[in-house]
C-alpha cells in the first residue's frame, strides 16, 4: 500500500455512475460538468419524449407540474432563508429571483417636505437618506397610488415627522442644573421621613450584608468603584475643546398616525394571538433605530415631514425587500474510484470538508484497507475544485451540477413584517399573476384574430 493510500476501480462504482447518469438524463436532459477550466453543460441521451430542456409541446409543462418540489432547508436567522426548488427550468428560478428583487412591494419614504434645514446636509441628500431608511410597515395593508394626482390618505400614506435642534453647551448645562435641582428637591422631601428608619435597618443588617464581614473594607471598595466610574464617564464624555455635535438618528423619526391608523397599528398586536380586535400589525417605525441621518452643531435644526407609500424595486432600489436573493445549482458528487486510508483523510479534512466522511472498511472487496471516503453531504460542496490538485483524486472524484435543482438564499432587509418566508410567498403570488396576465392577453389576441374556438 502506498503512503498516500490506494485507489481501485470497481465495477459497482461504474454501474452506480451509469444508473445515476440515466436518472439525470430522464429528468434534466443533461448535467453541468465541473472541470479545472470551468463549468460545461453536457447533453445526455433521453428515453423520455418529454424532455424538460425542450420547450415545445405540453411535455415541458407536464414535466414541471409532476416533478416540482419546494423544501425549506435552513433558517440561519430571522432575516435569512435557504430553500430548494426541484424539477423546474432555470427560467422559472431566475424569474422568481428577479421578482423578489424588483416586484414585491414595500413601504418607503417617497416625499419629504422641508420646513427648516440649517444643517450642512443639503435638502436633496437628506431626503435621499430618509428614503433609504427601511420601515417596519406591512405593505399588504396599504393601497397603491393610482397616479400622481391621487390624494394621500390613511389607506395609501404613512406620515413621519422629524424635529430636532442642537443647543449650545451652556444651555445644556443650565437645563441640566435646573432639572437636577428639581430632582434633588423632590428626593429630599420624599426621603427625609424614611432616612432615620432606613439608617437603623442598615446598621442592624450591615454585618449580614457584608461579604467578608469587614464594613471598612466594603466602604473603601465601594468608594473606589464609584470614583473610577465617575472619572471614566468624565473622560469619555467631557473632552476639553471638543465642539458639541448632535447626532440625528432614524429613531428621531416620529410616526404621525393618520385616520384610524393608530387603532390598526400599535404595540398591543400579538402575532401569536387570534384575538387582536382591530389591531392588524405592530406600530409603524423604522426597522433600525441607529441609522445616522445627519450631524448638527449648536444653532442648527432640522424640521420636516416625510410621506411614505407603497412601491417596488422596479421604481427604486429603496423599495426592494431583500438585501440579497440568489441561487446556485445543487452539486452532484460521485466517487468514481474508491478512496482509501491516508488519501481519504486528505479528501475529507483538507480538500472538501463537510462533503465526505470516513467509514470503516467492512466488505471483502475493500481489504486490506482500513477506511474509505464516502459522500455524505453534497449540499456543502462549494465547487472549490481543490481536490483536482491531486492527480489521483482528480481521477477518482466527479463533481457536477444538476440543472433542475436550485438552492435559493434569501436575506431580507431586516425585521418588520416582510420576513423571508413572506417575501417568497409574495413573489410566487406575483409570478402567478404575471402568468395569468399572459394567458389572458394570448386569449384576447386569438379572439381578435378569430382563431378562438
Amino acid at each position: 500500500m502506498s503512503p498516500k493510500g490506494d485507489v481501485h476501480m470497481e465495477d459497482a462504482s461504474s454501474s452506480d455512475e451509469e444508473k445515476t447518469t440515466k436518472e439525470l438524463s430522464n429528468t434534466t436532459g443533461g448535467i453541468y460538468d465541473v472541470t479545472e477550466s470551468g463549468v460545461h453543460y453536457r447533453h445526455l441521451p433521453n428515453d423520455s419524449a418529454s424532455d424538460i430542456t425542450s420547450r415545445n409541446g405540453r411535455g415541458f409543462l407536464e414535466k414541471i407540474r409532476s416533478n416540482f418540489k419546494l423544501n425549506i432547508l435552513e433558517r440561519p436567522s430571522p432575516n435569512e432563508l435557504v430553500f430548494e426548488m426541484i424539477g423546474v427550468d432555470v427560467s422559472f428560478a431566475n424569474a422568481l429571483r428577479r421578482i423578489m428583487i424588483s416586484d414585491v412591494p414595500t413601504v418607503a419614504i417617497e416625499h419629504v417636505y422641508m420646513w427648516n434645514n440649517s444643517s450642512i446636509v443639503h435638502d436633496e441628500v437628506l431626503a435621499h437618506r430618509l428614503g433609504l431608511v427601511p420601515l417596519d410597515a406591512d405593505p399588504r395593508f396599504f393601497e397603491d397610488f393610482m397616479g400622481e394626482d391621487d390624494d394621500p390618505s390613511d389607506l395609501n400614506t404613512v406620515v413621519f415627522r422629524l424635529s430636532v435642534s442642537c443647543s449650545s453647551k451652556k444651555e445644556d448645562e443650565k437645563k441640566a442644573k435646573k432639572k437636577k435641582g428639581k430632582e434633588e428637591k423632590k428626593e429630599s422631601t420624599t426621603t427625609a421621613s424614611s432616612s432615620t428608619s432606613k439608617r437603623k435597618n442598615q446598621e442592624e443588617n450591615a454585618q449580614e450584608e457584608s461579604i467578608l464581614g469587614n464594613l471598612q473594607n466594603d466602604k473603601t471598595a465601594h468608594e473606589a468603584s464609584e470614583s473610577y466610574r465617575a472619572s471614566a464617564a468624565a473622560a469619555s464624555i467631557d473632552i476639553p475643546g471638543r465642539p458639541k455635535t448632535k447626532h440625528v438618528y432614524s429613531r428621531d423619526l416620529e410616526w404621525a398616525p393618520q385616520g384610524d391608523q393608530a387603532s390598526k397599528f400599535n404595540d398591543s398586536y400579538d402575532p401569536n394571538s387570534e384575538n387582536n380586535g382591530v389591531v392588524i400589525a405592530p406600530a409603524i417605525k423604522p426597522i433600525h433605530d441607529d441609522i445616522l441621518l445627519a450631524k448638527l452643531r449648536p444653532g442648527q435644526a432640522i424640521e420636516l415631514e416625510a410621506h411614505a407609500r407603497r412601491g417596488t424595486g422596479r421604481d427604486h432600489a429603496k423599495f426592494s425587500p431583500v438585501a440579497t436573493a440568489s441561487y446556485r445549482l445543487m452539486p452532484h458528487v460521485q466517487i468514481i474510484k474508491p478512496v482509501y486510508d491516508e488519501l481519504a483523510d486528505e479528501l475529507v479534512n483538507l480538500y472538501e470538508p463537510g462533503v465526505f466522511t470516513i467509514e470503516k472498511c467492512t466488505s471483502e472487496k475493500d481489504k486490506p484497507h482500513d477506511r474509505k471516503a464516502v459522500v455524505s453531504n453534497p449540499y456543502a460542496c462549494t465547487m472549490s475544485r481543490n481536490y483536482m490538485r491531486n492527480a489521483t483524486l482528480k481521477d477518482s472524484i466527479y463533481i457536477g451540477r444538476i440543472p433542475n435543482h436550485f438552492i435559493f438564499s434569501i436575506e431580507s432587509v431586516g425585521g418588520g413584517n416582510l420576513s423571508p418566508g413572506v417575501i417568497l410567498a409574495e413573489a410566487l403570488r406575483v409570478l402567478k399573476e404575471k402568468c395569468m396576465r399572459v394567458v389572458r392577453l394570448a386569449d384576447e389576441s386569438l379572439e381578435a384574430d378569430g382563431l378562438m374556438e
